[in-house]
């Protein structure tokens, strides 16, 4: 229990961080959007006003979270841009740049969130011109959703470098083997004459010197190779 009220505490501290707060309203514009005219659209076809009103409360609350949500973001804006400048000069032009594309779309929040209340108030299912309005609110938030998704998208491929849109590691494709030629026939020398042969090995290695003889031994006795006769004395 006691890790519970640590987190909603953090949770409750980290709303008051413009970067933290504008990075969690952005996809509820969108999706709530899309959720009420879809909503919307169901409760005109299934001729629910209940669901219809519900609808439109929806579409107006998400499109009024445009006001808190652009002012979160200008207000994280400097701090961004002196932790990126340095490291990624263009993630800062890209976040300067969908910061102003959310600005000049500002118009289309507005003027959702104004056919949205006059809807509410005139009622969709009372006549044509409140039927008008509820098929504006419809079209409108569906172009309003898109502008929301596509500035998203952009934040997405500055600060997701492993999206589809960049070239990632995995991505290249792996070079094809090569095709070995065979090995080249090994040629044999010619073999030098006997004399040539002893030259150059006498030229790469000397030669131990040979010792000399010592004549002052005496020599060795020499034993004959085969049988001799012995001399005969005759008998007298």
């Amino acid at each position: 229990m006691s890790e519970f009220i640590i987190q909603i505490e953090q949770l409750f501290s980290a709303f008051s961080d413009p970067e933290y707060r504008y990075l969690l309203l952005e996809p509820f514009i969108f999706f709530g959007i899309l959720i009420g005219v879809g909503m919307l659209v169901t409760g005109f076809f299934m001729k629910a006003p209940k669901l219809q009103m519900a609808a439109l409360i929806v579409v107006g609350i998400t499109a009024f979270a445009h006001v808190p949500y652009k002012e979160a973001r200008l207000a994280a804006q400097p701090r961004m841009e002196q932790v990126y400048k340095i490291s990624s000069p263009a993630r800062v032009r890209s976040f300067n740049e969908t910061t102003k594309g959310w600005v000049a779309t500002s118009w289309k929040f507005r003027l959702l969130i104004l056919v949205t209340g006059v809807a509410i108030l005139v009622g969709v299912n009372r006549n044509r011109f409140g039927t008008a309005l509820g098929v504006a609110t419809a079209l409108l938030g569906l172009f309003v959703a898109k502008d929301a998704m596509w500035f998203h998208y952009q934040d997405a491929i500055a600060y997701h470098p492993n999206l589809k849109q960049h070239v990632a590691p995995i991505d290249k494709k792996a070079p094809a083997p090569q095709r070995t030629s065979p090995p080249a026939p090994v040629q044999q020398k010619p073999v030098a004459p006997a004399s040539r042969a002893t030259q150059n090995y006498s030229t790469q290695a000397p030669q131990p010197a040979v010792s000399r003889i010592d004549r002052s031994r005496i020599p060795p006795p020499q034993v004959p190779l085969g049988p001799q006769r012995r001399p005969v004395r005759p008998l007298r």
